[in-house]
């Protein structure tokens, strides 16, 4: 009978890196209130357009679409964002659908800072989520099975989100 090997004495996993992708540009019409729902305060923003720039990527964000904010009992706030982007590119029908999911969070009063609308240094805070894409552009294709990463900040109705692809 023969000893089980260790697998991971052969096998190590490669340490993934971050390559910058793309800045998301984005404004919002002021959110609606829903108020206290089974899963935190509630609102939704409508998204009325804003841009995105990158190497080999550039668009103009759509008025569609909408942001999901969640206020969670821990204070924290969670987003939903979805968006639709119109690529300049040779490929007809050239758009993304682009979904981001993040968290943001900080200390009480930099929080309501914020949602006042004031500039305020995003080191001060914790604004990070992910980014999904659905295209058929085919040079953009690889962004359809990639694991995107973000790290953002926030002014108003204005969010930038710089967006890093995990190779």
């Amino acid at each position: 009978m023969t000893e089980p090997t260790d697998p991971s004495a052969s096998i190590e996993p490669t340490a993934p890196t971050l390559e910058p992708l793309l800045r998301i540009v984005l404004r919002t019409a002021d959110p609606v209130q829903l108020g206290d729902t089974p899963v935190g305060a509630e609102s939704v923003a409508p998204v009325v357009g804003g841009v995105l720039s990158g190497p080999g990527v550039e668009a103009v964000v759509r008025a569609v679409g909408a942001e999901r904010a969640h206020v969670r009992a821990d204070g924290s706030t969670t987003y939903s964002t979805d968006l639709l982007a119109d690529v300049e590119s040779d490929d007809p029908g050239a758009v993304m659908r682009l979904t981001l999911n993040s968290v943001r969070f900080g200390s009480a009063e930099v929080v309501e800072a914020l949602d006042r609308g004031e500039d305020v240094e995003s080191a001060l805070y914790y604004f990070r989520g992910t980014l999904t894409v659905s295209t058929s552009i085919r040079t953009l294709a690889y962004l359809n099975r990639a694991v995107i990463v973000t790290s953002g900040s926030r002014q108003g109705t204005q969010s930038v989100v710089d967006a890093f692809l995990v190779t």
